[in-house]
């Protein structure tokens, strides 16, 4: 096991921060995180503005102010629960749609990544274009989303549920949004090594908590304020030291199968 997290379940928390002393150490990696930053700041600014510019509308919209104490605490309780929600997909949505308008950048960057800290198990990687590359990460980011959108439609019905239904599904989206964070950002290295959906999604499974706490670790930085202006880059690199503690098991050869 390469040594760039600490081990134990909960390893992959400090990922982002390791990202960042990495990008560090090895400086000539940073004019490849320069163009993610520089789309990450205007995807930010773009989403901010267009998230709460139009807030109030919305909630207003769905729930329109009226007379009555009661209603007031409704149309307040309504909000808090908006934001919340607001925050969990914002986050998921800024993840997904800046790796795809990043993706030949973030792809160069966790490749160098890739080569400086593991050059042994660095893959075989040749670029198929900006275009290409845009096209074939925005089908999978597609297939992602629905899933995302699937899970987290079936989980807004446990807030029919009387009592603890609410609290479940604020849980379960949370974790949800985590586990896709991950698979999000360790996409990068299985990609190279020709991993489908499916094996990807397999893959984040097997991480266990360690894959959860690395989500949670990403979902936090997309929150904080000024270092969420590095998100994209420093949870690329993140994603790819922790495959890099976590490889997949070499294939079997085939006279092995034989």
């Amino acid at each position: 096991m390469s040594p760039w997290l600490n081990p134990g379940p909960l390893g992959g928390l400090g990922a982002p921060l390791k990202a960042l002393g990495f990008l560090w150490t090895h400086k000539r990696l940073l004019p490849l995180a320069g163009v993610p930053f520089l789309i990450n700041l205007g995807l930010f600014a773009l989403l901010f503005w267009f998230s709460y510019s139009r807030f109030n509308a919305w909630v207003q919209g769905f729930l329109p102010l009226a007379e009555g104490w009661w209603w007031l605490l409704l149309y307040y309780l309504l909000a808090v629960l908006v934001v919340l929600l607001l925050l969990v997909v914002q986050v998921y949505l800024f993840a997904l749609v800046g790796s795809v308008v990043a993706a030949p950048f973030l792809e160069i960057l966790t490749q160098r990544v890739e080569e400086t800290a593991a050059p042994a198990a660095a893959a075989a990687w040749a670029s198929a274009g900006i275009f290409n590359e845009m096209l074939r990460v925005a089908g999978q980011a597609l297939k992602k989303l629905l899933l995302y959108a699937l899970v987290m439609g079936l989980l807004l019905l446990l807030n029919l549920l009387p009592g603890l239904g609410t609290a479940l599904y604020a849980v379960l989206a949370f974790l949800a949004t985590c586990f896709f964070l991950t698979l999000e950002f360790v996409d990068y290295p299985l990609d190279r090594r020709g991993q489908s959906l499916a094996a990807k999604l397999a893959y984040v499974r097997r991480l266990g908590l360690r894959g959860l706490g690395f989500g949670a670790a990403v979902f936090v930085l997309g929150l904080a304020p000024v270092v969420n202006l590095a998100f994209l880059p420093l949870a690329a690199v993140g994603g790819t030291l922790l495959y890099l503690d976590h490889p997949l098991p070499p294939a079997p050869s085939r006279a092995g199968q034989a």
